[in-house]
């Protein structure tokens, strides 16, 4: 029946071609267009000569039987560098559908993967977009000819979302080797906590199923939730959560194996990050949280909250022993021990991390959260290599909440309501979607 519908809809609008359609990316203010190693130039009818890019007003229903694979990776994180093959993933929301920004703390949550099933390497994007007025909005988009373009009729019939979205991951939450997402919601000041979203992918239509996290009984978790980060911690195949309530400490949720594709549970696990509550070393009121395989493979996390301690962010480098009490499989975090190092920033608080050989980067932000820069740690000497790159300077609408070096070797600042980069550019300070370049 849903194939059926999303058929009729075809005749009524414009849509996109699934199987084999190339990647067009918008940069500096220039159609980009990729598929494979190939390039071209758009022809005089939008298409691309010598690819399989269509003409962009004659595409077709996605094919969902037979797709090609999709990337699979260990942990969100991957998932999230992945994309940055697009070079410059900036998506302004508000301008595409005429919504204002309504929450200048995190804004519209948004995530990018496979989320069409066109094969490895090719990235569409998922927005949350919190209302002014009611609940927030999922969405999905997909870029044909250099312009983000919103089709989640074709693959997602609940579109109602939380009180507030504050982030979204990527991740293979059902073991069917395509992308799906996780919402972490932060309620509201009149409701508080609220439940958290999956968008789990169905193997045979293509469509997402959303559902809330909840346990084995199907009771949900309720949190005011800032970001999540996923990761198989206990080493069964399953991708687990961590997420971070600045009203508590770090959250672990165990994911349960389920029969149905379209469903997951969890048990809480508070276990596997271990510290001394005497004299703690996590941060206090976490906001940002990120798990980073090492090159040893082994799970690093990394927490970042408020000034309150003087202890902004912390690496915990994972361990798979058993150091205290768990006769259990898997990774285990503990804070307050040799496993974990305090960033030498005090300052400003980090929204967000990345690493590359040698180097941590941090996203950090001042408390009002009017001034941000990207400070470069290096892993030798645990010092912050000088000078810091600054960005979003005074600028009345906050600054982003994530970002990551893209595959021109650019620092790109990102969120779901960012200009086009070459508009970023041209803002310099006034925008808070600014490209940084090394």
């Amino acid at each position: 029946m849903i194939m059926k519908r999303l058929a009729r809809e075809t005749l009524a609008k414009t849509t996109w071609r699934g199987v084999g359609s190339c990647l067009s990316v918008a940069i500096m203010s220039l159609a980009l267009w990729s598929c494979g190693s190939g390039t071209g130039t758009p022809d005089t009818n939008g298409g691309v000569p010598g690819s399989t890019l269509p003409p962009t007003n004659t595409v077709n229903l996605p094919v969902v039987l037979n797709a090609p694979p999709s990337s699979v990776f260990s942990t969100s994180y991957e998932y999230k560098q992945d994309a940055r093959k697009l070079l410059v993933p900036s998506l302004n929301v508000a301008s595409i559908l005429g919504v204002p920004v309504v929450d200048l703390d995190t804004r519209n949550a948004i995530t990018f993967g496979d989320f069409f099933r066109e094969g490895v390497g090719q990235f569409s994007a998922f927005v949350m977009v919190n209302s002014p007025a009611g609940l927030a909005s999922a969405h999905f988009f997909h870029m044909e000819a250099g312009q983000w373009v919103d089709r989640t009729a074709f693959v997602l019939k609940d579109t109602v979302g939380c009180q507030e979205a504050s982030f979204a991951i990527t991740a293979d939450f059902n073991g069917d080797q395509r992308h799906d997402v996780m919402v972490t919601c932060k309620g509201s000041a009149a409701n508080g906590k609220e439940s958290q979203l999956l968008y789990l992918s169905d193997a045979k239509t293509g469509v997402f199923q959303k559902i809330t996290l909840h346990d084995k009984s199907m009771t949900p978790y309720q949190f005011k939730a800032y970001q999540a980060a996923a990761a198989d911690l206990n080493a069964d195949g399953l991708m687990d959560l961590v997420l971070v309530d600045p009203t508590q400490a770090p959250i672990v949720l165990l994911a349960n194996q389920s029969l149905l594709s379209n469903d997951r549970s969890f048990d809480l696990a508070p276990s596997r990050i271990i510290d001394n509550l005497q004299n703690s070393m996590i941060p206090t009121q976490l906001h940002s949280v990120q798990i980073i395989p090492s090159a040893s493979k082994r799970l690093d996390l990394f927490l970042m909250g408020s000034l309150s301690n003087g202890r902004p962010s912390v690496w915990i480098k994972g361990s798979p022993d058993t150091v205290i009490s768990n006769p259990q499989s898997g990774t285990f975090f503990y804070a307050n021990s040799s496993y974990a190092l305090l960033f030498p920033i005090t300052s400003m608080e980090s929204f967000d991390v990345f690493y590359e050989a040698g180097f941590f980067y941090l996203n950090l932000q001042d408390p009002t959260q009017t001034m941000m820069r990207v400070a470069k740690v290096s892993e030798a000497t645990w010092g912050e290599v000088i000078p810091s790159m600054m960005v979003a300077v005074r600028n009345t609408d906050g600054v982003s909440a994530q970002f990551l070096k893209n595959s021109a070797g650019n620092i790109v600042v990102m969120d779901a309501n960012c200009d086009p980069q070459s508009v970023a550019v041209v803002k310099n300070a006034y925008s808070r979607c600014s490209l940084l370049v090394k």
